[in-house]
């Protein structure tokens, strides 16, 4: 069998890589990963797969899978758990929302390199609350670079990082780091891979994401990416290409709050 080769410095983040895709695989049995062949000292082999990485023209169908997995994760494991709070499944302990999150969003806007932020740190601080009280689903880093779209199906790859996440945060992800990629995505597209999202959560009952919500989330991942446009791919940034009705959402938001 050929082999996907993974080196870790760290034996904590590899242990932790295989706890993630062994919940992975647990909450989303029917999502396709690839399997474990081999733990080594300082390597993890994974089964190779063909396939080439997501794109803008697969967009709709990252986010329909996302959302899939989103809500058969919360039905299956997460609904017991609190987004302000840790959430120990097994032998996995996965991070609050907010867990190292908000020191790293308040220490980049302080640096004044973030071009263009819709959120100001009281904003960011105000949607970490109100994330507190909202169904749990994951964050997984999806980025196009995080999928393989293969002859017959899509491919979830790279387990290190795993978080608790609100509905629609990784979707934003998935959004974000394809346009910092290929550069504006048609406002139509957008839409649709929101409403794509969506129809998994409501179909049980669950709220899915707003368009407020999306629109924040959007800029969480504009201030956490923002040090990585120039590499890996990330040729455009955030605040040259999202849509104008994201901003507009936010600060309607913002009216509504101060009254």
């Amino acid at each position: 069998m050929r082999t996907f080769t993974k080196t870790y410095t760290d034996p904590q983040l590899q242990q932790r890589t295989l706890a993630h895709h062994r919940w992975i695989a647990h909450t989303n049995p029917d999502v396709r990963i690839p399997e474990v062949v081999q733990v080594r000292p300082t390597a993890i082999d994974f089964e190779h797969l063909e396939g080439h990485h997501g794109t803008a023209d697969d967009l709709l169908t990252l986010a329909s899978l996302l959302g899939h997995q989103h809500t058969t994760a919360h039905t299956r494991d997460l609904h017991a758990a609190r987004l302000d709070a840790s959430h120990t499944s097994g032998d996995v302990t996965i991070a609050g929302f907010a867990d190292s999150r908000r020191e790293r969003l308040h220490q980049l806007l302080g640096t004044g390199t973030v071009p263009g932020s819709a959120l100001a740190r009281e904003a960011i601080d105000g949607w970490l609350e109100r994330a507190a009280t909202m169904p749990a689903a994951f964050y997984k880093d999806a980025n196009p670079r995080n999928f393989l779209i293969t002859d017959t199906r899509v491919v979830i790859i790279d387990f290190d990082s795993l978080t608790l996440a609100p509905f629609g945060y990784d979707l934003a992800k998935i959004v974000v780091t394809t346009a910092m990629t290929t550069g504006p995505l048609p406002e139509a597209t957008i839409r649709q891979a929101v409403a794509a999202y969506n129809r998994h959560p409501r179909q049980h009952g669950l709220p899915g994401c707003s368009r407020r919500e999306f629109a924040a989330w959007c800029e969480f991942h504009h201030i956490l990416t923002t040090p990585y446009h120039g590499t890996n791919g990330y040729q455009f940034s955030w605040h040259t290409i999202r849509p104008a009705w994201t901003i507009d959402v936010l600060r309607q938001f913002d009216k509504e709050s101060a009254s």
